[in-house]
């Protein structure tokens, strides 16, 4: 999903997952300029509205909350300590 004024990206968020049971919400984001406009809610609305349409029951929805609090008002609930995310890098080899 994405938001655009006068032709500029301003404000976008992508879900990558399977399709059915398994939705990763990443790269959310609004231009610092345009950031307090509801803009951020909107995108998310838009979001939920997909994953609502195609997620299964029971279905399984993770992200990497840089700003938690704006997560939670739209119902989203940290799983710490019960599940801890975790990430490695990986690098070419040379």
């Amino acid at each position: 999903m994405s938001i655009r004024h006068d032709g500029k990206l301003i404000g976008m968020g992508r879900v990558v997952g399977d399709g059915a049971c398994n939705f990763e919400i990443v790269d959310v984001a609004v231009d610092p300029q345009y950031q307090g406009q509801g803009l951020g809610r909107q995108v998310m609305e838009y979001i939920d509205r997909y994953l609502t349409s195609v997620a299964l029951e029971g279905s399984y929805v993770s992200m990497i909350a840089d700003e938690p609090k704006f997560y939670e008002k739209l119902g989203y609930r940290l799983v710490a300590p019960k599940s801890q995310g975790m990430t490695k890098k990986f690098y070419q080899a040379k």
